[in-house]
């Protein structure tokens, strides 16, 4: 490798830096292209026609597409419905998936390899093939066009993925750090929520995003499972709206307004995530 450095030369380093740089700078424009995109429409002023192509900034820019968004009530309403929704699911989720995972994990039960290859399985089909049935069994016992199907649903979606990953993230946690809670006199639910739980916060973050990601953006269960009640969420919403007349430039307001969720979402789970590391180290 040393070799190779000395072989370039001064002047062959600055051209691979450059090449370096240029290939980065390449990178982060595919990335963020279409978020300049979207901020661009939001700030423009009227509607434009397919086909005709923007400035490339707007010569006016405006915040009223913004305001027009956040005075419809229709549109928080939605919001309000999608983020009750997603935070329910991730709860729910959790509650069921870390317990699951800490099973497996630690007691071998038997057909427990079936039992994955059955628990994985769910996530092989489509969405599609599933909601029926889904569907069906939420109208039999009265929870369509209820939110709390749509929860119901979003869990069995999510599940599998978290118990997979709890159940990876407690195996690796040595069992010698169970047996000597339980000389001291620990029970197992308190070791379990106390002391095994804050260990895996970095996974449990991985499953808290993903499962909220997933929630926040499904269509088609809450399309089934909603129907055409009153109660809609952030997907329905903007699929009813693509199909009226076209704004572009309100629906890249929307579209920016309920992007702002899930960051701040995603950025406060993360900050918890290194209180509990930091915490966790200094215990």
């Amino acid at each position: 490798m040393l070799q190779l450095r000395s072989s370039l030369g001064p002047s062959g380093q600055i051209i691979k830096r450059l090449v370096w740089a240029l290939l980065t700078v390449c990178i982060l424009a595919v990335i963020l292209a279409p978020l300049y995109m979207l901020i661009k429409y939001s700030l423009h002023t009227s509607v434009v026609s397919p086909g005709t192509p923007l400035p490339l900034w707007p010569t006016a820019p405006t915040l009223n597409n913004f305001r027009y968004v956040l005075n419809d009530r229709a549109i928080i309403r939605v919001i309000q419905n999608s983020l009750f929704i997603a935070v329910n699911t991730v709860l729910l989720t959790l509650s069921l998936g870390l317990p699951a995972g800490y099973v497996l994990a630690r007691y071998r039960i038997p057909f427990r390899k079936i039992f994955l290859i059955l628990i994985i399985s769910v996530r092989l089909f489509p969405d599609i093939s599933s909601v029926i049935p889904i569907t069906s069994f939420f109208i039999s016992i009265n929870l369509y066009s209820s939110p709390y199907a749509v929860i119901f649903a979003h869990t069995l979606l999510s599940l599998p993925y978290i118990i997979f990953i709890s159940m990876f993230a407690f195996e690796m946690i040595p069992r010698d750090i169970e047996e000597q809670a339980l000389v001291m006199g620990a029970g197992r639910m308190s070791i379990f929520i106390k002391i095994l739980v804050p260990m895996i916060i970095p996974s449990i973050v991985v499953c808290s995003v993903y499962t909220f990601l997933l929630s926040w953006d499904e269509f088609i269960f809450a399309h089934y499972l909603l129907g055409g009640g009153s109660t809609k969420t952030l997907t329905l919403y903007l699929a009813d709206l693509l199909q009226s007349a076209p704004r572009q430039n309100i629906h890249a307001a929307i579209s920016v307004i309920v992007s702002v969720p899930v960051i701040i979402f995603t950025y406060v789970i993360q900050r918890y995530m290194a209180q509990s590391i930091v915490t966790g180290a200094v215990k």
